[in-house]
């Protein structure tokens, strides 16, 4: 009986000792692989291990070059503030060193709690601060040299230390990326009459920072922009319009056959800014289209270039007395065909005459739920894109008291681009 207690025992150990074994434990220092130099930032000690074993406690130092990296403090991590069943742990003790810090943690002191096979876990978070000499390659890495005795990295299962595999951190301390701004051009869509080929259409142009740039968000002192355009189709109605607020003291445009400019200086004396912190709309441009009489839907492109101009406008933005150049979202503008339905001013009733008929028969619909007319603009009998009594009553003056005649079109049916009519009696 003795040996066959002292055969199950020994089996027991066996396996025992060959899950251990198994079991896999990796401590990662994870965090950013580039700072910037004099930023702030932080890197955490990770954990993941597999099961069947639970862990006890654990203990570590993680030491940092300090040739280029200062720790400014270390605290528990997300996991260790709660892995004693969502509890601070039993025992924690930590200390911050100028190359380091270190840690030790036991989940409970009675063994009622453990942390559960997992990944991902938080141990300890370090807070740093980079140092100025920028593309100096720093690490930082588990060790076990920090502290009086020096604290080992190791993990506890089953009442015993077991060293895990160490994955440590290097960081390269580098100058950010210089400030950038983007001319962003709107994507947009419009109708043209297809019969004419001509519409019209309006677009805003902004100016955004990137935020990842040195010194976001900087104070512009001014900027200049040039935006071509398809000059077979587009044309440019009057100059365009600044939107910014307050108004620059110099805003000088320049509406051109294929495109059009602008340079901008907030104030002339300085001390003026703006800053580009999200999109903020520039310009307003007007638009006419033309040239497309009988064309399918047509793409064209609204272009940021430095080639307009004589001579050339540069697309920059003004920084501290010193030119950037910007980077460019171009725009799409999609031009859509639209036939007209063609109909007659003032009949509103769609019989093809212009009587009293129409005028009540605006009023019906108004005031006594009447029908609609099936072409709105033809109800619209003084054009002015409303329909109310004023219509009925220019029906009136014009049959009975010789009032002005309806706009075009009459007396004969005609087409109006963009007008609102489902359908009329005119052919």
């Amino acid at each position: 009986m003795k040996k066959l207690l002292g055969a199950a025992a020994l089996t027991a150990l066996v396996l025992t000792m060959g899950t251990a074994e198994a079991q896999t434990y990796t401590l990662t220092v994870a965090g950013p692989a580039t700072v910037d130099v004099n930023s702030d930032f932080d890197a955490s000690a990770t954990l993941d291990f597999d099961g069947p074993n639970n862990m006890a406690g654990w203990s570590f130092g993680v030491c940092n070059d300090t040739a280029n990296i200062t720790l400014n403090s270390s605290e528990q991590g997300s996991t260790t503030a709660t892995v004693n069943n969502g509890n601070p742990p039993g025992f924690a003790q930590g200390n911050d060193f100028p190359e380091g810090y270190t840690v030790g943690v036991v989940v409970d002191l009675l063994g009622a709690a453990s942390l559960a096979p997992g990944t991902g876990y938080e141990l300890q978070v370090g807070h740093y601060t980079a140092g100025a000499n920028a593309t100096l390659a720093s690490t930082i890495q588990f060790c076990n040299t920090l502290g009086s005795p020096p604290v080992d990295t190791v993990v506890v299962i089953n009442g015993a230390s077991i060293t895990p595999n160490q994955v440590g951190l290097d960081v390269e301390v580098a100058e950010p990326p210089p400030a950038t701004f983007n001319y962003i051009a709107p994507n947009l869509s419009a109708n043209f009459d297809a019969a004419s080929g001509t519409g019209s259409l309006t677009a805003q142009f902004s100016i955004q920072e990137d935020a990842a740039g040195t010194g976001f968000p900087n104070n512009t002192q001014g900027f200049s922009m040039g935006v071509s355009h398809d000059a077979s189709i587009l044309e440019i109605v009057g100059t365009p319009t600044s939107l910014l607020t307050p108004e620059p003291e110099f805003n000088q445009t320049q509406a051109l056959a294929g495109g059009w400019t602008a340079g901008v200086v907030y104030s002339l004396l300085g001390g003026v800014f703006q800053v580009f912190d999200a999109a903020l709309p520039v310009f307003e441009v007007e638009y006419a289209i033309s040239g497309l009489a009988g064309a399918a839907e047509t793409t064209t492109t609204l272009a940021f270039s430095n080639n307009l101009g004589t001579p050339p406008v540069a697309n920059v933005v003004v920084v501290s007395g010193l030119s950037l150049d910007a980077s460019f979202v171009d725009g799409t503008v999609t031009l859509l065909p639209v036939t007209d339905t063609p109909f007659l001013r003032g009949d509103c009733n769609s019989d093809l005459r212009l009587d009293i008929a129409d005028g009540v028969w605006i009023l019906n619909n108004l005031f006594l739920g009447g029908p609609a007319g099936t072409c709105a603009e033809a109800c619209d009998a003084d054009s002015n894109d409303a329909l109310s009594m004023t219509d009925a009553m220019w029906v009136f003056n014009y049959r009975l008291l010789s009032g002005p005649a309806p706009a075009a079109p009459f007396p004969n049916c005609g087409t109006e681009a963009g007008a609102d009519c489902d359908a009329s009696a005119c052919p």
